[in-house]
């Protein structure tokens, strides 16, 4: 099957299962604050936090494993998948017991961590904390199966199985919350779908695949492992920034903004509704980038440099779009969703907005980098994201509170975006970055005009949002930001290349 099939495949089913995953998460996330409180929420979003900063023990390998992967599948050598897929379970088990056991060390602590929540006792804290370990270390004992799907450019059948566990799982939760309103079983009734579900994934994919399931004749060698090895020296970097980052704000937040967990809850909410809309976008790129990996063994040089300036542009419109739209369109939408009372101040909420836009639009960078390995070269760049993060996140926010964290995640984010490709791009594509960086500059200032002009000719209907107004405003704001994009861009190489393939797409889908 060609990439271009394989991308249509997850691309369609990906939008159906995150469709069903968005109205089921709005409708338990609903139940959730009227039944149970914006303070459980706050806890419930602290915790996921706690438990992607414990991933940190995962130290790039699955990334390390997926590159390692992408050569043998498209040459089919049956054996050294085998083999690496056997190494990959058991990394993955050593993982799961790692994490395991730095969870547990963590109990005596959560009082510290969780502010702003002193109605719940430390026992009920760590039992609440204990269900969501186990339901994270559980995850482990399949991921190594999800990667050979992924080296195949199969992720439709990863969003299938989300999609089929997710609605089971959100019918329970919200039946719980209705009956009986309390968070205790809440999480049980969670975690008991999620085990059972990976012992299901777990007996079907073996079926489908009997060669998940297969022993190999001799193990990988040292010589075999050591560019694994390699890689995931270079990753462990990488992995430790990208939790630095994206899994420490709640932990901040909770601890020093004055706020306590209620303010995570509130900012939970946004990026609840922020992240079920860009799910979609990674559906999107994910049904694409997967094969990167692919192109990289089996293309030249030339023709992966002109598919990522193709995706890159891409990802400039869409998270360019996305962006503009919770910056216009969120705030009102909460007002109306839960209540006024619900929102955050404007500036936390615009730092947000230029943090999305920063990490949605190197995505086609970061997805090219993975593909093509060697994660030891801007290593330094992805450390230095990461202290500063910690750093002017910490100093910032005990003076500014919720604003001076989110200008920490802001400041590092454009250190790594700005200063990564200079490190890389030329290992990428044996070209200069200068035109990237023009690129890139070109994209963001056309953001941002369009932002603001979207914003003012939109203002006044949103002072006092009802459901009328919300829906003209947003009518107008997709047709002032696409009008825009085209008439600036509409002459562009990469917009004209789009155009082939959107045609190629169509009649594919009158086949």
């Amino acid at each position: 099957m060609s990439r271009t099939t394989n991308a249509i495949k997850n691309l369609e089913f990906g939008i159906l299962g995150k469709i069903v995953n968005l109205v089921l998460a709005f409708a338990s996330r609903t139940i959730f604050i009227y039944f149970l409180g914006s303070a459980y929420l706050g806890v419930n979003g602290l915790y996921t936090e706690i438990l992607s900063l414990l991933s940190f023990a995962e130290l790039g390998f699955g990334s390390a494993m997926t590159f390692a992967m992408y050569r043998p599948v498209a040459d089919d050598d049956h054996e050294k998948i085998v083999k690496l897929l056997d190494f990959y379970k058991k990394i993955y088990r050593i993982i799961a017991g790692i994490i395991t056991v730095l969870g547990i060390l963590l109990l005596p602590f959560l009082q510290y961590i969780v502010k702003g929540a002193d109605w719940l006792s430390v026992t009920e804290l760590r039992i609440y904390f204990l269900i969501f370990l186990l339901n994270t270390v559980v995850g482990y004992f399949v991921t190594y199966k999800y990667s050979y799907l992924n080296a195949l450019q199969k992720n439709y059948i990863n969003t299938n199985i989300d999609t089929i566990v997710s609605t089971v799982s959100y019918f329970a939760q919200m039946l719980i919350m209705l009956i009986f309103r309390n968070f205790l079983l809440y999480l049980l009734v969670n975690s008991f779908v999620l085990t059972i579900s990976r012992i299901g994934i777990a007996i079907y994919l073996n079926k489908k695949y009997p060669i998940l399931k297969e022993k190999p004749v001799i193990h990988l060698s040292a010589e075999e492992k050591r560019p694994i090895f390699k890689e995931v020296r270079g990753l462990m970097v990488h992995q430790f920034a990208s939790v630095a980052v994206h899994s420490t704000d709640n932990i901040l937040i909770s601890m020093i903004s004055g706020l306590g967990v209620v303010a995570v809850g509130y900012i939970s909410n946004y990026n609840m509704l922020m992240n079920s809309v860009l799910a979609f976008v990674t559906i999107l790129f994910g049904s694409v980038t997967s094969g990167f990996g692919n192109l990289v063994a089996t293309s030249s040089i030339e023709n992966y440099h002109k598919v990522f300036k193709e995706i890159n542009f891409l990802n400039f419109w869409i998270y360019g779009f996305c962006s503009i739209c919770f910056w216009i369109l969120v705030p009102p939408f909460i007002t109306l969703w839960i209540g006024a009372d619900k929102l955050i101040d404007n500036t936390s909420f615009l730092l947000i907005i230029i943090n999305c836009y920063l990490m949605g639009q190197s995505a086609a960078f970061n997805n090219a980098r993975v593909a093509k390995g060697n994660f030891g070269k801007d290593k330094n760049w992805a450390l230095a994201q990461a202290i500063i993060n910690l750093v002017v996140s910490i100093v910032a926010g005990y003076y500014w509170g919720l604003v001076g964290i989110y200008i920490g995640t802001v400041v590092s984010r454009l250190v790594y975006v700005v200063f990564r490709p200079y490190s890389t791009y030329y290992f990428l594509f044996e070209q200069s970055s200068r035109e990237y960086y023009k690129k890139f500059l070109h994209y963001f200032i056309s953001v941002a005009i369009a932002g603001l002009v979207a914003k003012i000719l939109t203002f006044k209907l949103l002072a006092s949002p009802t459901m009328g107004r919300f829906i003209i405003a947003t009518a107008l704001v997709v047709l002032i930001i696409n009008s825009f994009f085209l008439i600036i861009f509409l002459h562009s190489e990469e917009l004209q290349a789009w155009k082939l393939r959107i045609k190629s797409i169509v009649s594919y889908g009158r086949k």
